[in-house]
């Protein structure tokens, strides 16, 4: 590119200078836009592994601001984990998953929010409608995102709500071995 440009100005031909300087501060503009906006979204088809956690081409993501009961986690007598992780399979059997990263987590896994058709009209967040139903509470350590939303779930006692719980955090380091 240097060397493009010297030739250039030793030619004297300043538009040909002007045009060449204008090329290079446009692709280097572009290409700090196209940094800062993130990578782009990854989509497919999703496998449930838990109430939070998917898994689209290989790649592990754990949803953003959401943290969903453990799967041997009970909620009074529901089986909350167990439905957790079920209600996440309904939610994307058969269903294109769009996620945007937002982190990488400490085991490596993208952080992300993560969307999909709830129904042919609706597209929904993943993170929000588990939150929503009860079945995961607003993860206020990493964001503040769902917090209407489980404010609405426990007020209409959705899922969990109903039973009463200990949150998906304290009962992973109370039963360390089992999550």
């Amino acid at each position: 590119m240097n060397r493009v440009l010297t030739n250039l100005l030793r030619s004297g031909n300043i538009r040909a200078v002007a045009l060449r300087s204008l090329q290079v501060s446009l692709c280097v503009t572009f290409m700090a836009a196209a940094a800062s906006a993130g990578a782009a979204p990854l989509s497919g088809r999703a496998e449930a592994i838990d109430g939070d956690s998917l898994v689209i081409k290989g790649h592990e993501i754990r949803l953003f601001g959401a943290d969903a009961f453990e799967f041997h986690q009970t909620c009074g007598r529901m089986k909350c984990g167990e439905i957790a992780a079920d209600t996440m399979r309904q939610l994307v059997e058969g269903k294109t998953v769009v996620c945007e990263k937002q982190d990488t987590d400490h085991y490596g896994r993208t952080v992300a929010i993560c969307r999909t058709k709830c129904t042919p009209a609706v597209t929904c967040d993943l993170g929000q409608e588990m939150v929503r139903r009860g079945l995961a509470v607003a993860y206020r350590h990493y964001s503040m995102r769902y917090v209407p939303d489980e404010t609405a779930a426990r007020r209409a006692r959705a899922g969990a709500w109903a039973h009463g719980f200990d949150a998906p955090q304290t009962w992973r380091q109370q039963h360390p071995r089992t999550s």
